[in-house]
């Protein structure tokens, strides 16, 4: 791994991933407070890490909220993304993702990435250890692992929490979901030319297509130099394109805990009043769902005035996910 670390701070990070670098952000808690968890940030389609974390909004931040509450955050760069934009088309597919996230999960809770030592850690202290602390309970074997997710990165999430490997997952907050495209959606979508590494750009959508009405995010977001655009892999468009018919499958699989999100001015799919009720029947399996609407946001709520609530929210299932695992574990 590579960090500059600074408790309490954003910093910029890279993990090296079978030979791809995947890039990211990462807050940790201050010095001296044990870790709730690692919670990791992916972000939709065409957007990149600082979905999360805004320098010219910190009142927003994910990165910032979750690490003052005491737990790892790391938004991270999906593969196509970041460091590893360009990558090899055969390997930005939503499964090949998911086997690069897995393995980014597994090398950060066991360690094996994390080999650079923290400097605002506290050292341990030499001589005999401190009684109460012994008296304490065990550290377990790994951190939990909490997934927030957007849109097409929350396409991915779901079919982590639907994988066998996803099973240990402690929970999963996703919005932005395209349970189904209206005809004229597909109709664009299908007019897509699918043979280059990157959907082509057309300029952009509609502000209105993504945020909420003015007054309800920054209009500097629709800028140049506000902007947090990526291009996006063509693998992953092909497969977000077919989610309304590959979902339900995979819902049916998931088996973490599930909040699933829908915005209030949500423009970019067909999401009305039925959307929570169908994400609930649809996740038969999964450990509890809950469903909200977020109030005074479109599509892209993390870049709303309305993120910090959000966020909120997503911070607080993950408590309660902490708290129903400790339940299950008491003697």
């Amino acid at each position: 791994m590579e960090v500059s670390t600074m408790p309490g701070r954003v910093e910029n990070v890279g993990y090296d991933i079978a030979g791809t670098t995947l890039s990211g952000l990462l807050a940790r808690p201050e010095a001296g407070v044990r870790p709730r968890g690692l919670l990791l940030a992916i972000h939709g389609g065409g957007s990149r890490a600082a979905y999360w974390h805004r320098d010219a909004a910190p009142d927003g931040s994910l990165l910032l909220l979750g690490a003052a509450l005491g737990w790892t955050v790391l938004a991270i760069d999906r593969p196509g993304y970041g460091a590893s934009a360009g990558l090899d088309r055969a390997r930005q597919g939503l499964d090949a993702q998911a086997d690069a996230l897995f393995a980014l999960v597994e090398g950060l809770t066991t360690g094996a990435l994390d080999a650079t030592p923290d400097p605002g850690q506290a050292p341990i202290p030499d001589g005999d250890p401190d009684p109460s602390a012994a008296a304490g309970p065990a550290e377990p074997a790994r951190p939990p692992v909490f997934v927030v997710a957007h849109s097409m990165g929350a396409v991915l999430a779901l079919r982590m929490g639907a994988d066998k490997r996803g099973r240990d997952l402690l929970g999963l907050a996703v919005a932005g979901v395209p349970l189904r495209y209206t005809p004229a959606r597909l109709a664009e979508f299908a007019a897509v030319p699918t043979d280059g590494d990157f959907v082509p750009s057309t300029g952009g959508a509609a502000p209105d297509a993504f945020f909420g009405p003015p007054g309800s995010y920054d209009p500097a977001l629709l800028t140049r130099a506000g902007r947090v655009v990526a291009p996006v892999p063509m693998a992953e468009f092909v497969d977000v394109r077919e989610s309304p018919k590959t979902l339900p499958d995979v819902l049916a699989r998931v088996t973490p805990a599930v909040h699933w999100t829908v915005a209030e001015f949500e423009r970019s799919h067909p999401s009305g009043p039925e959307v929570p009720s169908l994400a609930r029947e649809s996740l038969r399996r999964a450990r509890t769902v809950e469903t909200h609407i977020q109030r005074g946001v479109g599509h892209n709520i993390s870049l709303h005035h309305a993120a910090r609530a959000y966020h909120l929210r997503v911070l607080t299932f993950a408590e309660e996910c902490l708290l129903a695992v400790a339940g299950s574990t008491a003697p």
